[in-house]
């Protein structure tokens, strides 16, 4: 009777974890799928989960105060990520493939940027920001400390201060409380970010995001989330 149930549980189980399921790629801004089985997908995942993990300690492991691992992080990935060769095709696939190919586009600055900080246990994440009334955008990532929300732009290596020269927060910066700083000198100004900062949204709760699924329990919770809702397939 055991050993019956045993294999009914060992086949069931072996069933679920070959059933096919699909991942994502983006070539060129042109996004196709591709059907793995989902034992592949977990180790996948799995995988990049403990890279994160080792490359967050690899960075990081030095310092003591979640300042500092944010401020390294943001110094980390602008200098060690290339911007986008233009011969090479735009890739947007998994965050940790920014790291492994060394290069990329300006969302993947931003994308690497706060999936590191919420391994240093900092909620980050980061958003496109339009001018009222138009289509331009930026990128700005938003990483919590004791204070509030403060603002990064790894892709130019920017960040804001206040006028005593700590970070503006968001509150700070709806109040004109703030001026760029640079890791390298460049010419970018204030005048470059002003329209944008202007329109910087209020943030309370940041719900599930590319950034902070990117550990197990939380992806957990965001795929449940899909599938209750109707949204998506459990394992997709």
């Amino acid at each position: 009777m055991f050993s019956s149930i045993t294999l009914i549980l060992f086949l069931s189980v072996s069933s679920l974890l070959n059933m096919k399921v699909t991942t994502s790629q983006g070539t060129n801004y042109k996004v196709s799928k591709m059907e793995l089985p989902l034992y592949l997908k977990l180790l996948n995942f799995y995988g990049r989960h403990f890279n994160y993990k080792w490359l967050t300690r690899k960075i990081t492991d030095h310092l003591k105060t979640k300042e500092e691992k944010i401020f390294r992080l943001f110094q980390w990935t602008h200098e060690t990520i290339r911007k986008q060769p233009h011969d090479l095709p735009i890739m947007d696939d998994h965050v940790w493939n920014v790291y492994v190919r060394g290069y990329g586009v300006n969302d993947n600055f931003h994308d690497l940027f706060t999936t590191l900080c919420n391994y240093a246990l900092a909620d980050g994440f980061f958003l496109p920001i339009y001018i009222e009334n138009s289509t331009k955008k930026i990128f700005l990532s938003f990483i919590s400390i004791e204070r509030g929300w403060v603002v990064f732009d790894p892709y130019h290596g920017i960040y804001f201060e206040n006028k005593i020269g700590s970070w503006a927060t968001i509150s700070e910066i709806k109040k004109q409380n703030w001026k760029i700083a640079k890791l390298k000198p460049s010419d970018i100004s204030e005048s470059y970010y002003e329209p944008y900062l202007e329109v910087l949204p209020e943030i309370e709760k940041i719900g599930f995001k590319r950034a902070n699924t990117q550990s197990p329990f939380n992806r957990l919770k965001l795929q449940l989330n899909n599938w209750i809702s109707g949204e998506k397939p459990l394992f997709e």
